[in-house]
Formats: structure tokens, sequence, C-alpha cells
């Protein structure tokens, strides 16, 4: 069913929709009041108005011809109001199977043409095959069998290759009756047969009383008079189930064919019974072209049976239900006549007002070729505005390109500027110190005592370590700004990197006599590059213990989430200023200074950590208040499939 009820609502009227739907294939009669009733729902919107209006629309379509026509038209008045296009696709649908059925194929072929229009725009298949559908049975009305079979073939191709049961249910329904009034009835049976397994199992009972309706007409045409009267009887069986939501044209069919039946067999008091009982079904329903044929029979009948005077009281409503009919068509075709003549009315208007305006036509002519100039000439003034204001964005556009660039070389200049500042002196000054100590050794050996030699040989080692340290980092953040760093992602197992970057670290804090201590909160995993998470624990932990006197303490905790891992690193240092804290991450405005005994550094370290961090798709905070301490806290991402 075409239904789509979309929309926040309180609780209660969830769960009221949710049973509503569940039950909703258990009979056709229980699909109509259940959608009349969800109708009724104040809370729905306009759109869940619409797909309810529709569908109880295309459920009445053969059942209540006034009913469903009432539907679709409120349908289409709210899908135009709300300029809801496939709602006005389907109401023009719908409209025109109403209108087919009651023999107005004008407007009918009108109707489905505008219809199939919007569906090709939007590529909608389902709705291109609900035409065919329709177009098919419009088709069989105007007994052009090869374009009925070529639409209703075509609907049920798209309804398999969509995978939409229903619609397979139906369509195959409409090729087996298509194929039966061709005569091609081993065809026929087949796909109506196929019809019945798809509506039986999903319980859609009119389709499934035509279905019945088919396979009984193929068998009575094969004189398998007691299999047609079976199925014929499965009609009746449907109807009375479904009641006032019955399959009307199934249900007379199969009535008629079973009075028939019991003509040939003889059995003129069954005759009589099925043709009595079909008189009633046709009036309680309105269904007067089918009640014409009912009262033929019965004239018949009581003609046969020597009946004067019931046959002429079957003759006059004939005639009367005949004329009635027919002043009904004289009317809808006054109308049609009546429009003819307002239009050939507004034709002899427009020749009059044509007369009257001819006497002008000099004036009118100068006076338009005025408008044209003036057109023109306001025309090539657009173009040129237009113009001027697309160079003008573009002028803009470039500007905000050049200053963009200007930023960016700016920055790169300060950048060059930096590095050449360290090279120069943060680089330069540790191996002047080691040319220093190096000459000493060379040209005073002889004058230094093994105590002596030895000091200047521990002071030498840590000079060497941090310049090869400070290289290391610039020889990192060169290739990272020249983007030649590539991520390598892999699993990490987070507490075995950071216990193996504290243990390089114990001797170091150990003889400054600062305690370093860990706490990792089970065994934390994500996916990241391990050499750079190694190098943001390394500097993180390095610069806690050189700013960190003696008798302090640098804590390194990793703590996690279903989300989230966080590495914090805090000491009981010097801490910094706001000032500090805030160009912390900034190349422009790093500077190393001293640590609490002399420890040197270029400030690149904090720098490239920060990068690494970002290019591992974390975020990295600083806390700290000046001669109190810092904590630095490094938020990484897990993986949703690392568990």
């Amino acid at each position: 069913m075409h239904i789509s009820i979309i929309g926040r609502k309180p609780l209660k009227t969830i769960c009221f929709f949710v049973i509503v739907l569940m039950n909703f294939y258990l009979t056709n009669a229980q699909n109509v009041q259940e959608l009349e009733f969800l109708l009724s729902q104040p809370e729905l919107t306009k759109r869940e108005r619409i797909d309810i209006l529709y569908t109880l629309s295309r459920e009445l379509t053969y059942v209540n011809n006034l009913k469903s026509l009432e539907y679709a038209e409120e349908a289409l008045h709210l899908a135009t109001e709300i300029q809801d296009i496939d709602g006005i696709a389907y109401s023009y649908r719908i409209l025109s199977s109403i209108y087919a059925i009651n023999d107005n194929y004008f407007m009918s072929m009108e109707y489905i043409h505008k219809a199939l229009d919007i569906f090709e725009k939007r590529n909608d298949e389902e709705g291109i095959a609900n035409c065919y559908i329709s177009l098919g049975h419009i088709y069989r009305g105007l007994n052009n069998r090869s374009q009925e079979i070529n639409f209703h073939k075509k609907s049920f191709e798209i309804f398999n290759r969509l995978e939409r049961t229903e619609r397979i249910g139906v369509s195959a329904h409409n090729l087996g009756e298509s194929y039966y009034n061709n005569k091609e009835f081993t065809k026929a049976e087949n796909l109506t047969r196929f019809a019945i397994r798809i509506n039986d199992s999903i319980l859609n009972l009119p389709v499934l009383s035509s279905c019945y309706k088919v396979i009984g007409l193929i068998k009575e045409h094969e004189k398998q008079i007691d299999s047609a009267n079976y199925y014929f009887n499965k009609v009746l069986q449907i109807s009375d189930e479904l009641g006032d939501n019955a399959q009307k044209v199934a249900t007379v069919e199969a009535l008629m064919h079973l009075a028939k039946i019991a003509e040939t067999n003889k059995n003129y008091n069954l005759q009589y019974q099925y043709l009595e009982q079909t008189e009633a079904f046709c009036e309680k329903f309105n269904l007067n072209r089918s009640l014409l044929r009912v009262y033929h029979e019965l004239q018949k009948f009581y003609l046969d049976k020597n009946n004067t005077e019931k046959a002429l009281y079957y003759l006059n409503a004939y005639n009367e239900l005949s004329n009635a009919i027919h002043r009904i068509q004289l009317e809808d075709r006054n109308r049609l006549t009546e429009s003819m003549a307002s239009i050939h009315q507004l034709n002899t208007t427009t020749e009059a007002l044509e007369k009257e305006n001819a006497a002008q036509a000099s004036t009118i002519f100068y006076r338009n070729i005025s408008l044209c100039i003036t057109a023109l000439f306001l025309i090539g003034l657009f173009v040129v505005m237009r113009k001027l204001r697309r160079i003008n964005k573009e002028l803009i556009a470039q500007n905000k390109t050049i200053n963009h660039q200007k930023n960016e070389l700016q920055e790169l200049n300060a950048t060059k500027n930096k590095f050449f500042s360290i090279v120069a002196h943060d680089l330069r000054s540790p191996l002047t110190s080691l040319k220093s100590f190096s000459s000493v050794l060379v040209d005073h050996i002889d004058l230094l005592s093994k105590e002596e030699i030895l000091s200047m040989g521990k002071k030498l080692d840590i000079s060497v370590d941090n310049t090869l340290k400070m290289a290391d980092n610039l020889i990192v953040w060169a290739k990272s700004q020249m983007n030649v760093i590539e991520d390598k992602k892999e699993l990490i197992h987070l507490k075995q990197v950071v216990n193996d970057v504290v243990l390089i670290f114990k001797e170091i804090a150990g003889n400054k006599e600062v305690r370093l201590v860990t706490s990792i909160m089970g065994s934390p995993k994500f996916m990241g590059d391990k050499d750079q998470v190694e190098f943001i624990i390394r500097n993180l932990i390095n610069n806690a213990i050189k700013f960190t006197p003696r008798k302090g303490i640098v804590s390194v905790s990793v703590t996690q989430t279903s989300k989230h891992i966080k590495i914090v690193v805090a000491d009981t240092g010097v801490g910094m200023s706001s000032e500090f804290r805030d160009n912390l991450f900034s190349i422009q405005k790093s500077k190393g200074i001293l640590g609490t005994e002399g420890e040197k550094g270029s400030g690149l370290g904090l720098v490239l950590s920060s990068e690494f961090v970002k290019r591992n798709d974390g975020e990295i905070q600083v806390e700290s208040l000046e001669e109190k301490g810092t904590t630095i806290t490094v938020t990484l991402t897990r993986e949703k499939n690392v568990a």
C-alpha cells in the first residue's frame, strides 16, 4: 500500500499506528475501516492525510465509485495546496481510473497522462508502473486488446523488478485477465494462478476474488462446469466476508455466470435465486449498467416461464433505467455542448475586438517599435550591469585569493626566520660549547685530573644529547613543513608505548630526584601512527621533568571510555603564565627556555607534538599556574571497530 506516515507524535499515537500497520493486510474491509479511522486523527499532517486519502481511494475504486472519487478529489486538493508533486500525480492516476470505469475515456486519458508526465520527470518507476495499469484498464474498456496487454505486461515487469509483492499480485491478475480477454487461455490461467498464490498469501481479498472470477470464466469456457461453479462460489464467499467493501464487478460477474450455469443445467429455481440476488446486489450499490443486464435476463426468464406480467414488469424497469442512464449521458453531452457554445461565443467576441483594433493598427505598430527599442536598451543595460557585477565578484574573489596567499607567504616567511634563528643560535650554541670542551681536553689534558676529565665528559655527553634531540626535532619539523611525513596507521597498544617511554626517562628523572609515576586503565588501543604518538609522549614527559624541581612529581596517566582515550601528563613544576601558555604551540612565538637545572630546548618539541596530535585526529589542552605546575591532556578518538 502507498502509505508513508512520517512525523514525530506522542508515544501513544505511534504505538497505535504500529498496531494498525501490523494488521494492515488482514482483510480489505479492515484496511478501509482502519484507514478511515486513521484519517479522523487530528494530529495527522497534510502529507500523511494525502497518503491515506490516496490509499482509500485506490482501495475503493472498484468497490464504491462515489466514495473513491470523493477521497481522490480531497487528496488532489491537499496535494495542490502544499505542492506535494507525488500526491498530485497519484491523485491524477486514481481520478483517471474512476473516469475510465464510468466510460469517460477522454477525461481518463487526460488525467493518466498528466500523472505519467510527472512520474517520468521524477524517474519514479513505481508511479510509472501504476500508470501503466490504468492505461491497460482504459484500453480494455476500448476493446484494444494489443495495447491492453502491452501496458499490463509493462507494469508486471516493473513491479517484478522492484520486488513489490502486493503490486506484483495486482499486475499479474490484470495481465492474466487481459490474456483471457484476448482468448489466450493457457497464459491467462498460468498468470492468474500465480496471482492467486500471491494475493492469498498477503490476504488481498478483493483482488483474490477477481482472480477466482477469471479462473471461473476460463473453466466455463473449457466446459469444466463443476470447476467453474467452484471458483464462482469462492468469489461469493469473499464478497460475503467483505460486505460493503467487496469487489463489485467480480461479484456481479460471478452471480451472472452462476445463473447461466444453472440455466444450462435446467435448474431454473437456482437460476432465479442467482438473478434475484444479483438484482438486490446491484440495487444496493447503484450498479446501474449491471442492473440493466439483470433486468434483461429476468425478462427472458419470465418469458420462458410464460409469466407475461413479470416479464412486462422487468421490461418497464429496463426501459426506465435505460432512460435514466441515457438522461445522465445526455446531461454530460449538454454540459460539453454548452462549453463548446461558450468557446464559440468567445471566438465571436475575439473577432469583433480584432476588427475594432484594426483601426488602431498604425498607432499600435509605432508604439510597439518604441517599446521594442526601449526593451532592447533595457536588456542591453541589464546585460552590461550583470557583466560588471560578475567582473566585480571575480575581482573580489581574486583579492581574497591574493590576501590568502599573502598571509600564507607571511606565515612561511615567519617559519623560515624561526628555522634560521634556531639553526643560528640554539643549534650553534651547543656546538660552540662542544668545541670549547674539546679544545680544553686537547690543550690542557696534562693539567686536568681524572675527576675533572670525567666531569667534563659528563657535561659533554649531556650537551651532545641535547644537541642530538634538538637536531632530531629540527629534522622532523622540517619534514612536516615540506609534507614529506607519511602517516602510518596501525593498531597501537598504548600501555606498551607509555611503559617503554617511561622506562627511558626513569633514569633521567631519578638523576634529578623527580618521582615519575604512571597509572594506566586497562589495555587501551586505537588506530594511529605509532612513531608520532611515541614522539608526543616522549616530549611531554621530557618537558615535565625539565621544568620540575628536585623532589617534585611527574605523573603519566591513561584513561579510556567507549569513544575516547585520554593521556594526561601532569607535573608539580614551575608552571607558566597565561600569555606563554596561549603561544605554547605557535612556531612564530615559540621560544626555548631553560629548565630548572639549566636544561636547554628550542620549543620545537611541543610545536611538533601539537601537530602530531592533530594528524592522529586528537586534541591537546594545557592547564597551568605559575609555581603550581602544569597538566597537559591529549584526547584521542577510538575507532568503532577497535575493542
